[in-house]
């Protein structure tokens, strides 16, 4: 990726450090610049993304995994996770969780438990994202709590069946099974999908689009096309800078607004417009595999750590179990 470090003004420290769990934690300092505009000071409470991970273990086998190795059957106990909710609330510093792994439908009990003690602990106003493979969608009308999730991520990198277990080294729901239960589940416009760009998968415009006309059809709301981290060789052989997908001058495409973070990620949100004329939201996403160093979202690993950042320092350690997946 090409240095982003744009021309937008930030005339005041990029970092500060912040008291959390009784430790200084050195966090982002800045909100992102949109649009080329200056970036902008965080309020004096910094806020963070609390990233929960219900187990390491995942049903498939992408070989450019960046959580890889997923065959840790490593699963976050309740007790933790409770311990750790308490303590977050208490130190008043999240403004909204994902829940990943893994795969965390491999715990649907969990998962569901998860979601509930959330809602009960920091209240309804939380935002809640939820990221699968969608090989478990089968079990969402069992999450007592869904309306109140902001979002469901469904991982899917193409559009033809075959090619997308392909990248997943497994059987993958159908286009068909998908479409099927997001037409029957609850709440529709909670569903997005999200694709990895690849060099031998969705790497054109031509692609993108068609990607994008096949989530129409399925029943999503949204498509994310992310730029994968160069993790490996695998990944690297394959990456696609999501500016080849979805070029600026595309005239399919209505771009509404771009974020940048200096060198270390850029997004970009639009619409796509079908020649019918339907409307698809997408987002575009890369970021430098080089990481930065300071705190920019917090971690509760399956072990019972919780970290600064995915494999950050260590704040907090509670109890962890292990249970075969």
């Amino acid at each position: 990726m090409q240095s982003i470090d744009s021309c937008a003004s930030c005339d005041f420290p990029r970092t500060r450090e912040v008291l959390l769990l009784g430790r200084k934690v050195r966090m982002k300092n800045y909100l992102c610049s949109l649009n080329g505009e200056a970036y902008r000071l965080k309020p004096e409470k910094i806020r963070l993304q609390l990233s929960i991970l219900l187990t390491r273990y995942c049903n498939a086998r992408c070989p450019f995994c960046i959580a890889a190795p997923t065959t840790d059957p490593a699963t976050l106990s309740p007790d933790c996770l409770d311990q750790a909710l308490r303590l977050l609330k208490a130190e008043d510093c999240i403004r909204g969780i994902s829940i990943t792994g893994g795969e965390p439908f491999c715990r649907p009990e969990l998962l569901d438990y998860t979601i509930s003690r959330i809602f009960e602990i920091f209240g309804f106003g939380m935002e809640i994202s939820l990221y699968t493979n969608g090989t478990g969608l089968s079990f969402l009308p069992g999450i007592r709590e869904l309306r109140h999730v902001d979002t469901v991520h469904i991982s899917r990198h193409h559009w033809e069946d075959r090619k997308n277990d392909a990248v997943f080294g497994r059987r993958m729901p159908s286009s068909v099974q998908l479409k099927e239960w997001l037409q029957a589940a609850p709440w529709p416009g909670l569903y997005v999908m999200n694709c990895l760009l690849l060099r031998d998968g969705v790497a054109s415009p031509e692609d993108a689009r068609r990607y994008m006309d096949w989530a129409l059809d399925a029943g999503a709301s949204k498509v994310s096309f992310i730029t994968g981290n160069p993790v490996n060789e695998n990944m690297r052989r394959r990456q696609v800078l999501f500016e080849e997908a979805l070029p600026p001058g595309d005239p399919h495409l209505l771009f509404t607004r771009e974020y940048r973070d200096f060198s270390w990620c850029r997004c970009r949100d639009g619409i796509y417009v079908t020649p019918e004329g339907k409307l698809l939201e997408f987002y575009g996403r890369q970021t430098e595999p080089s990481g930065c160093d300071y705190c920019r979202g917090l971690v509760l690993e399956p072990d019972g750590r919780l970290t600064a950042g995915f494999g950050g320092e260590v704040l907090w350690q509670g109890g962890a179990s292990a249970v075969p997946c």
